[in-house]
């Protein structure tokens, strides 16, 4: 997610990926992210996030690893 409102410059390096527990606490996995568009786990373990999925320049994507802190041998 971003901040509230409609995205622009201001809202560059804002957005966070959360993770919510069991126990309703919520945990901060990834923060510094711009315009994350989409995610997934791949096979590793580890979440692939878009950042720049939109909003910028041509070019600007990038695919992002997370580890989760539980890495698959």
């Amino acid at each position: 997610m971003t901040a509230p409102g409609f995205p622009g410059p201001q809202q560059v390096g804002t957005g966070t990926i959360v993770r919510v527990e069991r126990s309703g606490a919520v945990v901060t996995v990834a923060t510094g992210l711009s315009f994350p568009s989409a995610m997934t786990l791949g096979p590793d373990g580890n979440l692939y996030v878009s950042n720049f999925g939109f909003a910028g320049p041509p070019g600007s994507g990038q695919i992002l690893r997370v580890n989760l802190g539980h890495d698959r041998d």
